[in-house]
């Protein structure tokens, strides 16, 4: 079913106009009279409304597929400039992606970059359409989490996403967790995750986040001592494996995590009553 949506592009010094007029023909858009003195243009596709304004341009109206490769050209075009707000908009509109290379300019993943010939120069273009120069480094896209058990027991990870954080992410859940949870957990344990578990699960349902379920194919450990001395290890490797950014409130695992590479996020014991007693006054 369409969504529908509002998208704001600033205009920067650099911004021709005569682009805009030329991706309107490409896509068939229809011009329409301005409705008000400050509209400079204005045009209509099948379900969208595009505005050019003197210092902003606004499409909105109904998105099909359509009109989302008409709003991916609309990305692509040089000197136009969209703030953190109206990134966030445009980036729910494509799918989320994994390990992307992300443009500098729009904030749009890219799996693929062409090269094409201009003159005598060759320009890399990415899917927004922006040119790239192939000079170190490329921003890269991970929306992947890993949460250890001990987030996962705190239930801290859905109370950050009930109170706005963490949305759009994906979460993984590895098998080696729920294996080694089932044999070892006690009783209180097993069930703050099989809670924490169900609620991401029914976030992911909302489409407030993703959940990757991991076959890591990890044995479980044969004693309670083996397992304790393995855990902070396996899930590591799993981290690796998955390139996931980590999610942890022990100081001892942030610290190992660190020394082996892995981008964390740490959480301080401390603040996890205080997350709960927020989530709770600010939840209806």
């Amino acid at each position: 079913m369409p969504e529908q949506i509002v998208i704001v592009w600033e205009f920067l010094p650099s911004f021709n106009s005569e682009l805009i007029k030329k991706v309107m023909e490409k896509y068939r858009a229809q011009p329409r009279t301005p409705s008000n003195q400050f509209m400079l243009q204005s045009w209509k596709t099948d379900g969208l409304t595009i505005n050019m304004f003197e210092k902003k341009l606004v499409v909105q109206g109904l998105l099909d597929e359509h009109g989302k490769i008409l709003i991916q050209e609309i990305a692509g075009i040089e000197g136009l400039r969209l703030d953190a707000k109206n990134q966030e908009r445009l980036a729910q509109i494509f799918p989320r992606r994994q390990n992307a290379i992300v443009c500098s300019q729009c904030r749009m993943p890219s799996l693929l970059i062409q090269s094409e010939i201009a003159g005598l120069e060759v320009v890399f273009k990415k899917e927004c359409g922006h040119a790239d120069k192939i000079k170190p480094p490329f921003l890269t896209l991970n929306n992947r989490v890993l949460p250890d058990m001990n987030v996962l027991v705190s239930k801290a990870l859905s109370r950050f996403i009930a109170l706005g954080y963490f949305l759009g992410f994906e979460v993984v859940v590895p098998q080696f967790v729920m294996r080694v949870t089932d044999k070892y957990a006690g009783k209180a344990q097993k069930k703050a995750i099989s809670e924490e578990l169900s609620m991401l699960r029914k976030l992911s349902n909302e489409n407030k986040i993703s959940i990757l379920n991991y076959n890591d194919g990890f044995p479980v450990p044969s004693s309670r001592e083996q397992f304790e001395s393995e855990e902070d290890d396996k899930i590591l490797e799993i981290a690796h494996l998955t390139n996931s950014v980590m999610i942890t409130c022990d100081a001892n695992f942030k610290d190992k995590a660190l020394l082996a590479n892995r981008p964390t996020i740490y959480i301080q014991p401390d603040m996890l009553e205080q997350i709960k007693i927020i989530e709770e006054v600010r939840t209806p």
